[in-house]
């Protein structure tokens, strides 16, 4: 069963652009751009799971330097 969740991540770095670039070339991140308001970058990832959420949002997205946190939004309807 698909997961469709969106990302909401926040920064310490002016380095916006590097970490998009990062950001897109992860597998299941179908969209990451940045955004003004409380957060810094919003990312839609789509998955086969649950568990790939977890795996992609702890081990590809966490770990980009100047990530510093993350919201996950999992889509309902």
């Amino acid at each position: 069963m698909s997961v469709k969740a969106y990302i909401l991540i926040d920064t310490s770095s002016v380095r916006t652009a590097e970490i998009l670039e990062k950001l897109r070339s992860v597998d299941g991140v179908r969209s990451a751009e940045a955004v003004s308001g409380p957060h810094d970058i919003v990312v839609a990832v789509e998955t086969d799971g649950l568990q790939s959420l977890g795996d992609i949002i702890l081990t590809k997205i966490r770990t980009i330097e100047g990530v510093t946190k993350t919201i996950t939004c999992c889509c309902v309807q």
